[in-house]
């Protein structure tokens, strides 16, 4: 056998070798990112990516409030046609979980977060202020997010999307076509099932949060 052919045998060898722990998934390319899984009373189950190398507190104090039951029972309370799908109200009618955190956005001075309003992004819901006063109003975000079910780019940069669906879409675009009245809610009696976070062992901590006045 000469020198060369040896080479090649020995070289793809040393890949086969180098190939098979990430086949066996011994191998972690970057880090997990935690994954939201949220049921439905109508049935229908959405599984999410959270980003918080995007929006670190956002998805720390969304996974606290998943792991709290906070969100078990919580209404959908808002939905936009061909816009958004509105939810995380306490489930005992209160607006929030009772103190505010920071708005991870560019508008706020938060340049890292640059994910835009994309059909199936999750984003914190807040208060939007009257014309003019605006800023006044981007640290009010709480318990409530929606869910996109088309590209808003008016919400880019003034809102924090801190998450996106990758499973079971479709089934829950459907819920945007429901009936609803004039203040936008559903006429048929919908809510949050459960939501559960797998964080693959990670712990996110407690969000930093902001008292209300």
């Amino acid at each position: 056998m000469n020198r060369s052919l040896s080479s090649k045998i020995f070289a793809l060898a040393m890949a086969f070798i180098m190939l098979i722990p990430a086949l066996t998934g011994c191998v972690t390319i970057g880090e997990r990112k935690p994954i939201a899984t949220i049921t439905f009373s109508n049935g229908v189950e959405i599984r999410a990516r959270l980003y918080p190398d995007k929006a670190p507190n956002t998805v720390a104090n969304f996974i606290s409030l998943a792991n709290s039951g906070f969100y078990d029972g919580s209404p959908v309370h808002r939905i936009v046609e061909y816009s958004i799908v509105q939810m995380g109200r306490s489930a005992d009618g209160e607006n929030d979980a009772g103190y505010y955190i920071k708005g991870e956005f560019p508008d706020n001075g938060f340049s890292k977060n640059d994910m835009l309003h994309e059909k199936g992004v999750l984003s914190m819901a807040r208060t939007v202020g009257a014309e003019g006063n605006e800023k006044e109003y981007y640290n009010t975000a709480s318990s409530q997010f929606f869910i996109c079910v088309d590209v808003e780019t008016t919400l880019d940069g003034a809102y924090a999307p801190f998450g996106k669906v990758i499973s079971g879409y479709d089934d829950f675009e459907e819920i945007s076509r429901l009936d609803v009245d004039e203040n936008y809610a559903p006429r048929d009696e919908l809510y949050i099932k459960s939501v559960t976070v797998d964080t693959y062992g990670k712990d996110y901590g407690e969000p930093k949060k902001i008292d209300k006045e």
